[in-house]
């Protein structure tokens, strides 16, 4: 490891409290052809980031040309639910899918040649490492979270197969050809670094609440509650079912019980029985805005976040539950820890992947209302300066040194 060069998350965070006052010097307005894996005009896609990325570029004054570049519906139907299938029986591990076929390249690429033709003048930026080469030579920028090949690695413990080959190495080059490359996370952002060099950055993270001005009455509204929340898909069910073993035990000896309200599964899809004390709110779509206000009316009257589950926990609606008062409920995963050192006054953080130890966790955060608050006061003051005007002035400032 290199001593005299600094990390690629020092040297991003040189750009923090300067980029909003260099931008805002900058009088050219600017053009972006931005290309997601779905419709960025949607919260839906992608944790809200390609939403609120392009909004925020907008709002400055920039021209925003977004287009989809996400798999067709049909596609997916037959294609994923094939793999999901195969999966399911034991066949294949796989996390091969429509969007990683050659199918797809062949229609997305398309589409993409398509717009760098009709928008010549426009920066192309993408939201994924999966594309971005194309033949006409224009220079781009990657923004994503973690490679293909790392997720395989990381989540799954082994080497890509024969049909995740085909991705990996599509990204490898669309990396070694970016004139860009943007990671959300400080020890990706690294990683990438060894690899692509100084082209990579980290500009921090971001909260992904609409109206930020969460204020005293969020934390008043948690304090009277007794209710818990998770969120998280099916690739979280190893610690939503943890969460649910260890409630009863919570519950068993308590004079009022505590509440869980899971966000984003139905209990069919969680894969267990009625249980007392639990409400699964499935899928809230945050465009709806009747379902985007259940959403964070849940997330202000909970005492607490949970998502035990090892190795990643939800970051994105980790850091929504921190800005809004609600301290979480966390295994120490890689990515929190680098991105908040002092991660450990910012809520409760599990040694063991044990129901007990989550229950004694969950019954001091209820039964300690001093080192509550100080916890809850604590998370929002380490999210609240992550902004989305923050985090695109970065961006822009980086930009406008480079051009």
């Amino acid at each position: 490891m290199r001593t005299d060069t600094p990390t690629i998350s020092e040297r991003s965070d040189r750009l923090d409290g300067i980029g909003t006052a260099l931008h805002r010097s900058h009088k050219r307005r600017m053009r972006f052809l931005v290309f997601s894996p779905g419709d960025a005009n949607k919260m839906s896609t992608w944790s809200n980031v390609p939403y609120f990325f392009t909004r925020s570029l907008e709002h400055r004054g920039h021209e925003v040309v977004r287009v989809d570049i996400g798999a067709p519906l049909l596609l997916k139907g037959i294609y994923d639910g094939t793999w999901s299938l195969l999966r399911s029986i034991g066949i294949t591990r796989t996390r091969h899918g429509a969007y990683h076929s050659r199918i797809h390249y062949w229609y997305a690429q398309r589409r993409i040649e398509h717009a760098l033709k009709r928008f010549p003048e426009h920066h192309p930026f993408f939201f994924t490492y999966t594309f971005g080469a194309n033949t006409q030579g224009r220079p781009y920028t990657l923004f994503c979270d973690m490679t293909f090949r790392k997720a395989i690695r990381y989540f799954a413990g082994r080497r890509p197969d024969a049909l995740e080959r085909q991705t990996v190495k599509r990204e490898e080059r669309n990396l070694d050809h970016a004139e860009r490359v943007i990671s959300l996370f400080p020890k990706l952002a690294d990683e990438l670094g060894q690899h692509y060099g100084r082209k990579v950055r980290y500009y921090g993270n971001v909260v992904n609440v609409p109206d930020l001005r969460a204020g005293a009455r969020s934390l008043e509204r948690a304090t009277s509650g007794n209710s818990i929340v998770f969120v998280g898909k099916e690739h979280y069910l190893e610690g939503l079912h943890l969460l649910l073993e260890a409630l009863p035990l919570l519950n068993e000896y308590r004079r009022e019980p505590v509440h869980l309200h899971v966000i984003g599964l139905t209990r069919a899809q969680a894969r267990v029985n009625a249980q007392a004390h639990v409400t699964f709110h499935g899928y809230l779509d945050k465009a709806d805005p009747g379902q985007r206000r259940t959403y964070y009316d849940l997330m202000e009257q909970a005492r607490l976040f949970v998502n035990p589950t090892p190795k990643w926990g939800a970051f994105s609606a980790s850091l929504e539950a921190m800005y809004l008062h609600t301290p979480v409920v966390l295994s120490p995963y890689m990515e929190f820890t680098r991105t908040f050192p002092r991660y450990g006054e910012l809520g409760y953080f599990l040694q063991y992947n044990d129901p007990a130890e989550l229950a004694v966790t969950l019954a001091r955060a209820f039964d300690d209302r001093r080192e509550w608050i100080k916890k809850a006061l604590a998370a929002h003051a380490a999210v609240k300066d992550m902004t989305w005007d923050n985090y695109v002035d970065r961006f822009l400032t980086d930009l406008n040194k480079a051009s």
